[in-house]
């Protein structure tokens, strides 16, 4: 499916899931691009009730190693993100739906930079390892509950998850951490680094944690 923001920006994505649905999700990659496990965790939201749709920011391209992944991600015009998500969000909206925003690494960037712009538009955010952009400035913003998934192996690991508990809770807002002893990016079943007990797991904490928010 192809859609165009505001600006004429053109952008893919792959959209699953019944049409007629009170839940969404809009999954976005991390710096690989997209690939079939985003595909196909759509698939598995699609079939418990969701509406899903993965974007592709990186307009097809896939780096072929992690320096040309870090080059290619440093390079994306983060205002034309910011409007091929908003175009994505008014896509998956519809009458008395609620919307999650899950996003890897990148992707979880992303969906926080979503969040944060778009509260009346988003009502469950969804980090997996990445870089965290809440701050004291700008956490009052967010209006929706939030799960954090972390890589107990990462080097930032545990510092990144005790500031945004601070954070969270000194804003009064709803967080939910979960930590898993494997390494950044394990979800990737492609990665050297996939751990299949652990994605399993996060998969399953995800589901749980949007099931009682859009029950």
């Amino acid at each position: 499916m192809e859609l165009t923001t505001s600006e004429g920006e053109r952008f893919e994505n792959y959209i699953v899931g019944p049409e007629q649905t009170s839940r969404a999700i809009l999954i976005i990659h991390d710096w690989w691009g997209m690939l079939d496990y985003h595909k196909e965790w759509a698939d598995k939201f699609a079939e418990v009730g969701y509406r899903a749709m993965v974007v592709d920011l990186f307009n097809g391209h896939h780096p072929t190693d992690t320096k040309q992944a870090g080059e290619y991600m440093r390079s994306i015009d983060q205002q034309i993100n910011n409007r091929k998500l908003y175009t994505a969000l008014t896509t998956l909206q519809a009458a008395n739906r609620k919307i999650a925003v899950l996003g890897w690494s990148f992707g979880g960037v992303q969906v926080q930079y979503t969040a944060l712009q778009n509260p009346d538009m988003v009502d469950a955010l969804v980090i997996f390892y990445c870089r965290i952009i809440l701050d004291k400035r700008n956490v009052e913003t967010l209006t929706c509950p939030m799960l954090a998934i972390f890589s107990e192996t990462e080097r930032t690991w545990p510092d990144k998850q005790v500031f945004l508990e601070h954070v969270m809770s000194e804003a009064n807002k709803v967080l939910q951490c979960h930590s898993y002893d494997a390494d950044h990016g394990f979800v990737n079943p492609d990665s050297p680094r996939h751990d299949n007990d652990a994605a399993e797991e996060a998969r399953l904490a995800t589901v749980a944690f949007l099931d009682k928010l859009f029950a």
